[in-house]
């Protein structure tokens, strides 16, 4: 076959046509961002969703640079996340963003013990409506991956952490020592001092949330766990069913911390094989922690899961007694929405206002710290303390609402609630300087037609003019709203007499009716028999002015 230009053209055309380009958003469909991370670069890639494939709209990379380098894994993840908001912002702005990825990116942004630039990052993402997915199969993931090796070098395999624990119990008090360590040898030992009763069980279960929490701190993704005590491995792998309350919440609790994890498994092993963490318990234990140069101690001073009985005296998320928090708690901690879309809609909107914090619901505000969500059946408790207790002053309804959200605390309809107390309380009733509203509604005063009706009345006295005059007399048109006014030295009934007369009757024609004051002025015969003469209606009005 022979070689021309046009046949080179025509090939170079055939190749492009069978390219996979990138397509542009679509009304009703949704996108997608997926995120990669490795040692040296960033990248995403946004992708619109069908029923069968998925169409590449955009990819994002950066490649990182000084302090970037040493962010942790998760903080990378969010770094790439804000990158790619930044260069989509448009995409972001104008649609619902569905984030598909592996890491727990949605618990890491609420968190309020967090790195000062995760703060800064979760601020700036929660003007965004982004859906945090879980990452199911490969997909479009695979084009993200090439992004950041491409632009940086290849991600090093996460290597799993040994996790060794032991909880005790005895006359000296309870504790719980942990051991993190990994295949290159570096190890991590805690020893926790707790400042409460715990039994055995529940000394296990506070070591294994502690270790949870450290591993969690140094970046681990897969983590072995090795305990000695039989009930809490089997009731983790489900073989044991924990009947006790307080451990059903320890469970709970525990699974929670599992599931951000990309790999967990816990083991029970012998006590023997569990020597380092039993005799770290003992010797931290029965010596002072002076002695203990290179083991790091800490006082653990209240139990990560608050007993049953103490639920009473803590506005716990618990039971039917959340009501407006049901929808909320539900979403934030299970990912589960109402049937209603409308219903679901609104409760996607207020999610980024709301966080829970050990198992408490917390609204965020823009300048005040998190404040407690608390139940309708709790917040005539509030209202009472705040508004008549030991540093209450009966205010009014927006500075006593006001003072309760400076004292921390938050429900939708606090407003409306804290009106609705100060009618009901005796106190503000009973001394109060209310306002006597009149016994019905004030009708106002019209006139049908242009000097139809006038009214009269006299002003002053004013600082004395040439003429010994300090007084006005001044008439209004009901209709046309105009006005006259003459200077009066004295205040008399026949003056009062000849102004009518001379600027109202003898300029416009009779009106149908004068309204004035009860002045004696105008209830004097002289006045009186003008008006009568003319067949004019005269009305008084109140004591004020007509």
């Amino acid at each position: 076959m022979e070689f021309t230009v046009q046949r080179s053209i025509l090939g170079v055309q055939k190749v492009l046509k069978s390219t996979s380009n990138l397509t542009r958003p679509i009304v009703g469909k949704e996108l997608v961002l997926y995120l990669s991370v490795v040692d040296k670069a960033v990248a995403s890639a946004l992708i619109r969703e069908d029923e069968v494939e998925q169409h590449p709209i955009y990819f994002t990379s950066k490649v990182l640079q000084g302090p970037e380098l040493r962010y942790q894994k998760l903080e990378k993840f969010a770094y790439s996340l804000v990158v790619a908001s930044h260069r989509l912002r448009p995409y972001f702005q104008a649609r619902t963003i569905k984030v598909r990825t592996n890491q727990p990116m949605k618990q890491i942004l609420q968190k309020k013990d967090i790195a000062r630039r995760m703060v800064q990052w979760a601020i700036e993402l929660s003007k965004f409506d982004l859906k945090y997915k879980t990452r199911m199969a490969i997909k479009s993931q695979c084009l993200t991956d090439f992004i950041a090796e491409y632009a940086g070098d290849k991600e090093e395999e996460s290597t799993t952490w040994e996790l060794y624990i032991d909880g005790f119990s005895n006359k000296m008090g309870s504790g719980a020592s942990i051991i993190l360590v990994n295949k290159e040898g570096t190890q991590i030992e805690i020893f926790l001092k707790f400042e409460f009763s715990a039994s055995n069980n529940q000394a296990e279960y506070e070591a294994l949330i502690a270790g949870l929490k450290l591993a969690e701190e140094v970046g681990v993704t897969k983590v072995m766990i090795f305990s000695d005590s039989q009930v809490v491995t089997s009731q983790i792998n489900e073989e044991y069913q924990a009947k006790d309350p307080n451990m059903k919440r320890y469970l709970e609790k525990t699974l929670e911390y599992l599931r951000r994890f990309a790999e967990t498994e816990i083991k029970h092993i012998t006590r023997d094989l569990n020597s380092r963490a039993d005799s770290l318990s003992k010797l931290a234990s029965t010596k002072p922690g002076g002695n203990n140069k290179s083991l790091i101690q800490k006082t653990l001073q209240e139990p990560s899961v608050v007993k049953i009985e103490a639920k009473q005296d803590v506005l716990e998320i618990s039971g039917s007694d959340l009501e407006w928090m049901n929808p909320l708690v539900e979403y934030l901690k299970f990912d589960i929405l109402p049937k209603e879309e409308k219903e679901a809609k609104k409760i996607q909107r207020e999610e980024q206002s709301y966080t829970l914090v050990k198992n408490i619901l917390y609204k965020r505000g823009i300048s005040t710290p998190l404040l407690k969500c608390v139940p309708t059946s709790r917040t005539a408790v509030v209202l009472e303390e705040v508004h008549n207790g030991i540093c209450g002053n009966h205010l009014g309804d927006r500075s006593l609402a006001r003072k309760v959200i400076r004292a921390g605390f938050y429900w939708p309809i606090l407003q409306k609630d804290t009106t609705e107390f100060m009618k009901k309380c005796q106190p503000c009733q009973m001394h109060a300087n209310f306002h006597v509203a009149p016994p019905e509604e004030l009708i106002s005063i019209t006139s049908p037609w242009l000097f139809t009706k006038w009214g009269l009345d006299l002003l002053g006295p004013f600082p004395q003019a040439p003429g010994q005059v300090k007084y006005l007399i001044v008439r209004v048109d009901y209709f046309t709203k105009w006005i006259e006014a003459e200077p009066l030295a004295t205040i008399t009934a026949q003056r009062s007499r000849k102004f009518p007369y001379k600027n109202i009757i003898t300029r416009y024609g009779v009106p149908h009716s004068i309204t004035t004051d009860n002045g004696t002025q105008f209830t004097d015969s002289i006045f009186r028999n003008l008006v009568a003469n003319m067949k004019i209606k005269h009305q008084f009005t109140s004591v004020e002015h007509p």
